[in-house]
């Protein structure tokens, strides 16, 4: 049975006032009561069934964890000694798979705060996924068809067809985050998908792959001294260390209602809006007031009167209110405070 690591880590900064450190951004819950880490895992359990979802995360995060998934055992849990990055957490991962389960078996990874709404669709692409491969030796991933020019995601751009029994096509190369003239290109282009950073592989392939393209982590990895070898492994994406290298990468494309929320900018592009194009949630009042986000989080009355194109974003914590398109900016601001 194909299994799915869910990868917790990040600390979500970039969501100030509403996450820190002890609240990092796979706890908020968006449009309903549960979090982005439980959505994940109620889509993943579709799919793969409860007992075949891990979780890599580090030590400072477990017991959240266990907070949010408190029927998940805690030996699906593969705790990081620190966070480095990506590729480490991965391969921690595939490791600790390969002491349990077949050397071939076929695993997933998901990052464990994004935000998708088609659930069907989203199961008919990672069932392709591990369909895919399972039957080759093949490194797969999904991408997004844009629906407007991001400048917050990488890209993928996509080569032949791989084959007539699947959607697939071969990648040709990973592109970085893009300003928006070229976002625009690539959206009228035709040949380009979001990097949804999901990935499906065998252990086996996975295991092949690194040894060739990035040595470092086989030749250091240690689990009887895990901290010691994770400090010789480099701090480095999965993207950087393999996806960017492997001739045998797949991307299965998706147009599936997703999003990976690294903004509040990029929320409110995301987000359904009312008449005045405003996204609002908690105890709020606007009046001629257009094209915002509006958020309280608190007990006390937000009003927005007369403004448009802002990003207003009021917690127990702090209170942001910025241009659209700035809140970035914004959230590098307050960590100076």
């Amino acid at each position: 049975m194909a299994k799915a690591v869910i990868m917790a880590g990040g600390q979500g900064e970039r969501f100030w006032p509403l996450t820190h450190r002890k609240f990092p951004k796979y706890r908020i819950q968006f449009e309903g009561k549960k979090s982005l880490l439980q959505n994940t895992f109620d889509r993943l359990a579709r799919i793969y069934g409860k007992d075949n979802i891990y979780v890599v995360t580090t030590s400072e995060h477990a017991a959240m964890i266990r907070e949010e998934l408190p029927k998940m055992e805690k030996s699906n849990i593969f705790i990081e000694p620190f966070r480095n990055n990506t590729c480490a957490a991965i391969y921690l991962a595939c490791a600790k798979l390969r002491q349990i389960t077949e050397p071939n078996e076929t695993v997933s990874f998901f990052p464990a705060d994004h935000l998708i709404k088609n659930v069907a669709l989203f199961k008919k692409t990672v069932d392709e996924t591990i369909r895919l491969a399972a039957q080759s030796e093949m490194l797969v991933t999904i991408g997004i068809e844009p629906t407007f020019p991001a400048t917050g995601y990488g890209y993928i751009e996509k080569g032949k067809h791989f084959s007539n029994k699947y959607s697939a096509f071969r990648v040709k190369r990973f592109v970085e985050k893009p300003d928006r003239a070229k976002a625009l290109k690539y959206l009228k282009a035709k040949k380009f998908y979001w990097n949804a950073g999901m990935f499906t592989w065998r252990l086996d392939v996975f295991q092949k792959a690194i040894e060739k393209n990035c040595p470092v982590f086989a030749k250091s990895f240690n689990f009887k001294n895990l901290e010691a070898s994770y400090k010789k492994l480099p701090n480095i994406s999965i993207d950087y260390a393999l996806m960017e290298k492997a001739s045998n990468i797949l991307v299965c494309p998706a147009s599936m209602d997703w999003c990976d929320m690294g903004s509040w900018d990029m929320l409110l592009e995301k987000s359904p809006r009312d008449t005045a194009n405003v996204y609002a949630e908690g105890l709020y009042y606007h009046q001629e007031a257009e094209d915002s986000l509006i958020i309280n989080q608190t007990s006390t009355p937000l009003i927005v009167l007369g403004l448009s194109g802002i990003v207003a974003v009021q917690t127990p914590r702090g209170t942001l209110i910025c241009q659209k398109g700035r809140s970035e900016e914004a959230a590098l601001l307050a960590k100076k405070l």
